[in-house]
């Protein structure tokens, strides 16, 4: 555990923007953390997290909107979740954009669906910035906030190196019935 916090303040910043690129909650809240605690410049942390989520679902919308063919060979599993975030994107589209920055497990097929669904590119780079500045300084600013509660937890979990691995099997296991919950019939 030692050694992965010790990366972290070592390459955080930059392990923050790649992270970011396809999501980054855990990673804006880690740094949030870490900000807390005196180890990363919260300032930073929220615009780091913040131009690479907007650059990373621009990238997944152009990647939707010109690369289908080439995409869809990679969705095969996925195809009723595509279909669905799809559906939605045209029936509630502004609204769905800043929503699922704060959904764990959305975040890749939304940008993806509105290329598909040719929603308008212009737009969604409005809202998707939007989105993403409210999603890193709302994120960025709770972890900064409940750091010192973090710090606490993890110092019981650490006397425990069970829990965290088990812990974090639980969080997969949910996420992923949830999404097959959500995408059936």
């Amino acid at each position: 555990m030692q050694d992965m916090i010790d990366t972290l303040l070592r390459y955080g910043y930059v392990i923050l923007f790649i992270y970011s690129l396809g999501g980054g909650m855990v990673g804006i809240l880690a740094a949030g953390v870490l900000s807390s605690l005196g180890k990363m410049e919260l300032h930073w942390c929220i615009l780091i997290a913040f131009i690479a989520n907007a650059l990373g679902s621009s990238l997944l919308y152009i990647m939707g909107k010109y690369g289908k063919k080439d995409l869809m060979p990679y969705f095969k599993k996925h195809r009723r979740k595509l279909a669905l975030a799809m559906l939605k994107m045209k029936q509630y589209g502004t609204i769905l954009l800043i929503i699922q920055k704060f959904i764990y497990g959305l975040k890749t097929f939304i940008p993806i669906a509105a290329g598909l669904a040719k929603y308008d590119f212009k737009k969604f780079l409005f809202v998707n910035t939007l989105a993403s500045l409210l999603w890193a300084v709302l994120l960025g600013y709770v972890a900064f906030s409940f750091g010192y509660v973090v710090e606490k937890i993890f110092e019981k979990f650490g006397q425990y190196s069970y829990a965290t691995p088990l812990f974090l099997v639980l969080l997969v296991a949910l996420i992923w019935f949830y999404l097959s919950r959500f995408s059936k019939k």
